[in-house]
């Protein structure tokens, strides 16, 4: 490597292009099925956070935010207030992150072989040993699944 040449970090890359997706209030509203209105109310009751307005106004969400909203109407659509909903969201956001990060911090130390194309179905080498066996992670037709071997 060259000086001043930077290492391609797949993680890194990754999540620079996620923080560029960007969708108008209108677009968000639509794609998720809550009105404009909803989403103002829950900005004001400071639950998501807009990109700052442009110079014309308009609301923008990054797609982390989208994720979000997508959170809070699906717990609202299982009955929750939209305060408990909230609360959810931010709980399941906080156990994602625990487990993205240790994906990520693993992913070079996991062998994956896909067994299946079509149904997306394979073994993960875990890269743990446990009473003398490997523990694989299995997914099948019958869920998920751990296996010593």
């Amino acid at each position: 490597m060259k000086d001043g040449d930077t290492m391609f970090n797949p993680h890194t890359n990754f999540l620079g292009v996620i923080k560029k997706v960007q969708l108008s209030i209108g677009d968000l509203s639509d794609a998720i099925g809550v009105s404009q209105r909803q989403l103002r109310y829950w900005e004001e009751k400071g639950y998501i956070k807009p990109i700052a307005d442009n110079e014309k106004g308009v609301r923008r969400y990054n797609f982390l935010m989208v994720g979000k909203c997508i959170m809070i109407k699906s717990f609202l659509d299982e009955g929750y207030t939209l305060a408990k909903a909230y609360e959810k969201t931010i709980n399941e956001t906080q156990k994602r992150k625990v487990l993205s990060k240790f994906l990520f911090n693993q992913s070079n130390n996991l062998e994956v072989t896909v067994t299946d194309e079509e149904h997306l179905y394979g073994e993960i080498d875990l890269g743990v040993k446990c009473e003398g066996k490997e523990l694989y992670g299995i997914v099948n037709a019958d869920g998920v699944k751990y296996e010593l071997r």
